[in-house]
């Protein structure tokens, strides 16, 4: 039997052992992830499904009822220039998943990273240099494939504050409206809130749209989208904003006051999604304090880039340690433990929490590679955290 047709059986029957010393992995992988948690919360995975082979297209369908487009629907990619959209790859994952009934899940309106900069700033005139008009880089934060920082290298003084909104409406409503009534919801602004900040303010970031627009983007652009898509579910993403739920301080903190302030607002907000970059001493009751919190606004609560790191560091941004290359086998059985104490926790609050998204669909499809984040290996194997997973559901 080849390499392909192992693969795909693996996925396909979904009952190959792990690798990683569990004796027991095939009773718990006969379950699929979206059957274990049916009628508690979706499922999902992120990709843009381009050069995916059929196997790892086969654990797609097997596995998750949710994909979030990884970096195709975020507004360099889409939208590179003022009169060009590129809509191949995320019409054709759209029409992919509506043929293999998965729900999609959009990603993301508004950032500072990922952007072009024509949405904020003028063309350089010819007689600039290239170093008075470099964009300024992106913020730490700038991850997950792709180019951070704006889209053009070189770029001119910002636009008044009214044609960059004018901007960022036209680019809302031309791609929601493209995708009206086939994406379930949108991230319609992604990492608002800078890191570090004693959790007194909002603590938005100070460059980008927090610079020419202000504050008050994050409310016009939720209305946009409604009104684009009444039917889409609206949710602020982030990552980091559970550290300090117990202690209501720092970026926590500066999330309830921002999320407070939209609703009174008026904005159309529906839900919050606590991205889940963890790791192995992830502390589990800020993750479970951070979902209560904000149910107690009236909020749905999501995660929505989940990924538990098997060495090193891990958080939403870049330049955390990446930890050893060797990873112990003994990690491999912490990692367990910290994904099953998670989904316990998600359990407990199916009731507030609508889907828990991977960042990716193996540790080869993985920003994080080489810290072997997720539940499958680079085969497709499930690893001993696929099984925690599976039983944390009947525990």
């Amino acid at each position: 039997m080849n390499r392909h047709m192992r693969l795909s059986l693996i996925v396909c029957v979904v009952v190959a052992g792990t690798g990683y010393g569990q004796n027991d992995t095939d009773t718990a992988s006969s379950m699929t992830l979206k059957g274990a948690y049916a009628g508690k919360f979706l499922i999902g995975a992120a990709g843009d499904l381009r050069g995916y082979s059929e196997a790892e297209l086969a654990n797609i369908k097997t596995q998750y009822n949710i994909l979030t487009p990884e970096n195709c629907m975020k507004p360099q990619p889409i939208h590179p220039s003022k009169d060009q959209y590129n809509w191949a790859t995320s019409d054709a994952l759209v029409q992919w998943c509506q043929d293999n009934g998965v729900k999609v899940w959009g990603h993301t309106l508004g950032w500072h990273a990922q952007t072009p900069s024509w949405l904020l700033y003028a063309p350089p005139s010819e007689t600039e240099g290239t170093a008075e008009s470099e964009a300024p880089q992106a913020e730490a934060g700038n991850r997950r494939g792709g180019r951070g920082g704006f889209g053009q290298r070189r770029m001119g003084p910002p636009l008044s504050r009214e044609v960059a909104m004018n901007n960022l409406k036209n680019h809302i409503m031309t791609v929601v409206g493209r995708y009206k009534g086939r994406i379930t919801g949108w991230d319609v602004f992604n990492e608002s809130i800078a890191d570090g900040g004693d959790g007194s303010t909002e603590n938005l970031r100070s460059n980008s749209w927090y610079q020419v627009v202000g504050p008050d983007v994050l409310t016009m652009a939720f209305k946009w989208a409604h009104e684009a898509d009444p039917s889409a579910q609206l949710y602020y993403n982030d990552y980091n904003i559970e550290q300090g739920a117990v202690e209501n301080k720092g970026k926590h903190a500066s999330s309830m006051i921002l999320l407070k302030r939209l609703i009174a607002e008026g904005v159309p907000i529906h839900g919050v999604g606590i991205q889940g970059h963890w790791h192995l001493d992830t502390n589990l009751a800020d993750v479970e304090k951070a979902i209560t919190n904000y149910a107690s606004l009236g909020l749905k609560v999501a995660i929505t880039e989940l990924d538990v790191t098997a060495t090193g560091r891990n958080s939403g941004a870049f330049g955390v340690s990446r930890g050893n290359t060797t990873i112990p086998a003994e990690n491999y059985q912490k990692q367990a433990k910290v994904y099953k104490g998670l989904f316990e926790i998600f359990k407990r609050h199916s009731d507030v929490i609508d889907r828990v998204t991977f960042w990716g669909i193996s540790d080869r499809r993985s920003w994080r590679r080489g810290q072997d984040a997720l539940l499958f290996d680079g085969e497709l194997q499930p690893k001993p955290a696929f099984k925690a997973v599976i039983d944390a559901a009947s525990d």
